[in-house]
């Protein structure tokens, strides 16, 4: 092949070759010592025998991708990298170009024939760098920025064929390398000269061994970016020029963007476009979610690397996909579906990548690609939903099974899939082997870390291209979809078949499987709808807007509408109330005549509604026939659990039918329906109006988001409230016993002590005076403020401010006692979480401005919370709730526990 191209020179300052090698002695002999370290570079590729492979700077494409290897590096600031190339005089004079993570040691390397960064024999080309015994003088520098290092190794020329060498003969270092270099390192030492190996990758690697016929024996690693790793042998492919690189994806038809699972062809060397509107996942475009170019390492990669590079050390193990299930296509209800309609195929998946659906249609119990209808591609995080056409793998109409049986699908989905597409390699003889050389588990039945997947069988593209793949030399087997050992080479081809081609190769580790089943039928199909609807039917404490203790109705509708053509049976309607709502009472309110589903009288707001009634024949188990209609209703009362968000409900239904008795063939959510709802919110009476489409799938047609709402209604939640009772709990330290209540009838906050879910006795915990008393100067007055949370929710963020009485002075130290040892300056106390309050838990905290809850400040100075006046004689700020933040609301009495608290501080008598 000759290739045209065109380059842009970019001026990089070079390096000085005497400054260079100067400052790199120097810092060995500073450090003392000279590790031989191992090369990395053309060295590796070398190393199994066969042919050299030439790393290619040239202008030519092959899939619209130019044939530029562009290698990385990653480094450490402080670590030392050592460059050399078989190129003493490339087409720009820029042998050697390197480029730093930020941009700020950007370099140029210009080898010279008289020896600096020349590798000019195979000995220096394996000894590597000096000071290793026998090695080529580098180009070197001192890394100055951590990061990913770019590397270019320019060729001698922009187009020709470089001279054929084994890998054991005298590599050229003229003109006659071509557009390729015949021999290139690149070595990282630590900053005591250790060897840093495994840093060196790259997206592709564009190559060429001067003709065909001629092996190619280099060993690849492959990292994905889910943390696979894999040892691709090359194993003798016979390729002349290609590109080698390796993704997600492999080849995808662009019609509906799905991956092929096939290898391509063209009409040209050009390979592009291939036949059918298909391209190939292209190495040198950014990673999306979905196509995600895999690093190609020359040895095994160093986790540092890996780290650096956001990889994970050690692989991801495959989600198993969830909620897998069938849904017929005519938009009725259930896993049936009529000849040649299909329906979709839906399930849950935590994190993308790619799934395989095999739908068993020849029914012998083998989930076989070769043979039985295959859907696969790139699943999403989330819900997902495939078509099937109703056809199996030749393409005909599945017909229905002997008494309308159901057909097995099965689900895996796939972690570390690695796509091998090979560009234009004509040969093939001895197979690649692959092997997974970390998997993170066990293999299924069958299958090893050797195990590789491929299709060279002739097929037809979703645009309607026929591709043709037949051709002397072709693969055998043609079509291992199934999985074949690749320890001693497979996919083998010869006679050129891989010409105008792209072969694609590939690998994965596999999720657990998971069942589903569908019904093909011909006559019977139920047509089962579920509606719903909720209405605010009591409004318990007058206020006219929907609070705790009021009082809710839902109605519950399901029906069997024609089109459908059979009877629902074992039909059975589930119903779980949200923990907001305290079940009432449940009740059939009507059903067409001759019905015979009935209530579950064990119903309480959870599980079955209805009670699936046995029986030997279908016609007397729990069936709505067709053109049924049965509605139910359910009465709750609003708890206190209500946070304040939607209250979200939906019904259930499951059944079968009389051809498939055994098998639960359908599943029925309700549908929210406002059922002439006029204003919201609703006055008690009325319904809530509920969203038409809230653009979710929760179980119904996957291919529809509006037949599937729950029902919401929201609860006006009232505000916290946070009750505060203060008392003089003690004189001159005597404490005060007994419960004294505040009655002042012009005090809104009269009944606060009489609140009823203080800790109960109240004379134990809500003790001390607050009048009535005689002092004198000189005394000390202890003060306890006492606090519930006792509202509609949760109190959050809670401060409480007290100023300190006028004609008083602030104790600072009075609690000193009590508190830490060798502590001082403690004149609040905390109390939380109170069980009784003498002998309650307390936190003393200091009147500082430190971490701990509370604070004094003195007269004149500005506190950050606004207090009741103004702060002419001290104040004290205490932060309640901190960690958390929240102090619940009390439900009952002392509960719960954390719900109530005191803060106390004491002064005397000016």
């Amino acid at each position: 092949m000759q290739f045209i191209h065109y380059f842009t020179a970019i001026a990089r300052s070079k390096l000085r070759q005497t400054q260079a090698i100067t400052s790199f002695f120097i810092l060995l002999t500073a450090l003392g010592g000279t590790n031989i370290v191992r090369a990395e570079g053309s060295k590796q590729l070398v190393s199994q025998g066969g042919n050299r492979p030439y790393l290619e700077w040239a202008s030519g494409t092959t899939a619209n991708i130019v044939r530029k290897t562009l290698l990385k590096v990653y480094v450490k600031q402080g670590e030392i990298v050592n460059l050399g190339s078989s190129v003493h005089t490339s087409f720009d004079s820029q042998d050697i170009v390197y480029r730093s993570p930020f941009g700020r040691q950007n370099g140029v390397c210009d080898v010279l024939s008289t020896g600096y960064g020349f590798i000019d024999t195979l000995a220096k080309e394996t000894a590597g760098p000096l000071p290793n015994l026998g090695g080529y003088t580098p180009c070197s520098f001192v890394a100055t920025e951590t990061g990913i290092y770019e590397v270019e190794f320019h060729a001698p020329n922009l187009t020709g064929n470089p001279a054929i060498r084994t890998t054991t003969a005298t590599f050229p270092t003229d003109n006659t390398q071509g557009s390729g270099v015949a021999a290139w390192d690149i070595t990282v030492r630590d900053i005591l000269g250790n060897p840093k190996n495994g840093r060196v990758f790259t997206n592709y690697v564009a190559m060429n061994l001067g003709g065909n016929g001629i092996p190619l024996n280099s060993d690849f690693f492959i990292q994905t970016k889910d943390g696979y790793r894999y040892r691709t042998d090359m194993n003798g492919v016979d390729p002349f020029g290609f590109i080698f690189f390796a993704n997600s994806r492999g080849y995808i038809d662009k019609t509906d963007n799905s991956t092929l699972y096939r290898t391509a062809k063209a009409d040209n060397n050009a390979l592009s476009p291939f036949q059918g509107n298909v391209e190939v996942q292209r190495p040198d475009l950014p990673d999306t979610v979905t196509d995600i170019t895999h690093l190609i390492f020359i040895n095994r990669p160093d986790p540092e690397a890996l780290i650096h590079l956001g990889i994970p050390t050690s692989p991801v193990i495959p989600a198993v996909p969830t909620n897998f299930k069938f849904t017929g296509g005519t938009g009725g209800s259930g896993n049936q579906t009529p000849v040649g309609v299909g329906g979709n195929f839906s399930f849950d998946v935590s994190s993308s990548g790619s799934y395989q659906i095999i739908v068993d249609t020849n029914t012998d119990g083998v989930y076989d690609p070769s043979v039985d209808r295959v859907l696969q591609n790139v699943a999403n995080a989330g819900s997902n939903v495939v078509f099937w056409d109703g056809k199996n793998a030749a393409g005909t109409n599945l017909p229905p099974r002997s008494g309308n049986a159901p057909y097995n699908a099965q689900i895996t989905l796939r972690a570390g899939e690695y796509h091998f597409p090979m560009l234009d390699a004509e040969n093939n003889p001895n197979g690649f082997v692959i092997e997974m050389e970390n998997a993170p588990g066990a293999f299924p039945a069958g299958k090893n870390k050797y195990t590789i997947y491929y299709n060279d069988t002739n097929y037809t593209t979703k645009n309607g291209t026929f591709v043709s793949l037949d051709g002397t030399g072709a693969t055998n087997p043609r079509n291992a979809a199934t999985g074949i050992d690749s320890s001693a080479g497979r996919h083998q081809f010869s006679s050129n078949y891989g010409d105008f081609k792209g072969i694609d190769t590939w690998a994965f580790f596999p999720s657990q499987a998971v069942l589903s089943n569908l019904v093909i039928t011909t006559t019977n199909q139920a047509n089962v709808r579920g509606r719903k609807s909720v209405r605010f039917l009591t409004d318990a404490d007058g206020s006219g807007t929907v609070t705790v203790g009021d009082r809710v109705e839902y109605t519950i509708t399901y029906s069997n509408l024609s089109p459908g053509n059979t009877s629902a049976i074992n039909f059975v309607i589930n119903d779980t109330l949200p923990p907001q709502l305290t079940f009432i009472n449940a009740a059939i309110v009507s059903k067409t005549t001759g019905n015979n589903i009935t209530l579950n009288s064990s119903y309480s707001g959870a599980g079955a509604l209805t009670t699936l009634v046995t029986g030997t024949t279908a016609s007397n188990s729990s069936t709505l026939r067709v053109g049924d209609t049965i509605t139910i209703r359910i009465i709750a009362e609003i708890n206190s659990m209500n946070s304040g968000n939607p209250i979200s409900n939906q019904a259930t239904a499951t059944f079968s039918t009389a051809d498939n008795p055994s098998a639960t063939v359908g599943t029925v959510l309700t549908d929210a329906d406002s059922n002439g709802a006029t204003t919201n919110p609703p006055t008690p009476g009325s319904y809530f109006f509920q969203t038409a489409d809230d653009g979710i799938n929760t179980g119904n047609d996957p291919t529809r988001t509006d037949d599937d709402d729950p029902t919401l209604f929201t609860v006006v939640s009232p505000p916290p409230k946070l009750r505060l009772v203060k008392r003089i709990t003690a004189l001159n330290e005597i404490n005060f016993t007994g419960f004294v209540d505040y009655i002042n009838p012009s005090d809104p906050r009269a009944l606060d002590d009489n609140a009823p879910n203080w800790p109960q006795p109240k004379d134990t915990y809500l003790r001390g005076a607050f009048n009535n008393l005689s002092v004198k100067p000189g005394d000390e007055v202890e003060y306890t403020i006492y606090f519930l949370s006792d509202g509609g929710r949760n109190s959050t963020n809670v401060q409480v401010c007290d100023l300190i009485p006028a004609n008083t002075t602030f104790i600072p130290n009075a609690f000193n006692n009590q508190a830490p040892a060798n502590s001082s300056d403690y004149g609040i106390a905390l109390g939380l979480s109170a069980t009784n309050l003498p002998t309650a838990p307390t936190n003393y905290v200091t009147n500082a401005a430190d971490a701990d809850q509370g604070r004094f400040y003195a007269a004149g100075t500005t506190p950050p919370l606004s207090c009741s006046g103004s702060n002419n004689n001290g104040a004290i700020i205490v932060d309640v709730a901190t960690s958390p933040a929240t102090l619940p609301r009390a439900i009952a009495p002392g509960n719960p526990t954390n719900s109530y608290g005191f803060i106390r501080f004491r002064v005397r008598v000016n």
